[in-house]
């Protein structure tokens, strides 16, 4: 099979203009914005590939290193972003939550699960990292942001709870679960509908490539399981760090925390 050329790929984004025009003349809008999100995947992509060259090339943990340090960062930017005013502490939190989850899902995929030799190819770390993270990005950002909206709009009961005699982790114990079921859904849904409703990116791939179909299948269940162990660790770090931002150590409800992101 040959693989997809510049005037094969201007071809296949026929579909797509034709949809943009279509959304012109019938002035329906969101028409900039596919055009810059067009632009902008090929312009990342390249980038992309002229960095990914040279990161072959050179194989230095260093870079690697630095490589996965900047997906991080942005990976922790983008939940911290999620939440109105939740600013640098939220960001710092995301990230160390995501560092815990991430570090410990590729220790374990690359040295037992792969057995990588040596454990900073860059043709295997930055790949499954940008998988792993590209999607825990987004469960971990919903436990934020439902953990936040619940205690604000429950508020009332948590004060109750706790006037009561419970502990700050008891009187959020709904808001926790609710969180923690935002983070978990996409990737329980993905792993649902695998193989049966979707053939899942890393599986396409590789048969596109040519690779076996069963390597390329147990591939995949190593992303899912990745995916899975991430978001589950970020998550569970991350609520236990934005449960004391919420209450004070002698189990008291920090009104101001959420009266001030709730614009009162």
């Amino acid at each position: 099979m040959n693989s997809p050329t510049w005037t094969g790929l201007l071809y296949s984004s026929a579909p797509v203009l034709f949809s943009v025009a279509i959304l012109s003349a019938l002035r329906l809008g969101q028409v900039r914005p596919l055009l810059v999100a067009l632009a902008r995947l090929v312009a990342q992509l390249l980038l992309l590939g002229v960095v990914l060259q040279w990161l072959f090339t050179t194989r230095n943990p260093a870079f690697v290193g630095a490589i996965a340090l900047v997906m991080l960062l942005v990976s922790a930017h983008t939940v911290g972003s999620r939440l109105k005013g939740g600013g640098w502490p939220l960001r710092l939190e995301a990230f160390v939550a995501m560092g815990l989850g991430i570090v410990l899902v590729m220790s374990v995929s690359l040295r037992l699960g792969l057995r990588v030799d040596p454990w900073y190819d860059p043709h295997v770390v930055i790949p499954l990292l940008g998988m792993i993270l590209g999607n825990s990005v987004t469960g971990v950002a919903l436990a934020a942001e439902r953990l936040e909206s619940d205690l604000r709009a429950e508020r009332d009961r948590v004060e109750l709870r706790l006037a009561l005699g419970a502990s700050s982790r008891d009187a959020a114990l709904p808001a926790l679960r609710a969180a923690v079921r935002a983070a978990l859904t996409p990737p329980i849904n993905n792993m649902m509908i695998a193989g049966i409703v979707a053939i899942p990116g890393m599986t396409t791939g590789q048969l596109l490539a040519g690779a076996p179909v069963q390597e390329a299948i147990r591939y995949q269940i190593l992303i899912y399981l990745g995916i899975t162990g991430t978001v589950c660790l970020s998550t569970l770090a991350l609520l236990a760090v934005r449960l004391r931002t919420y209450f004070t150590p002698w189990d008291q409800l920090r009104i101001e925390r959420l009266a001030a992101r709730d614009g009162e």
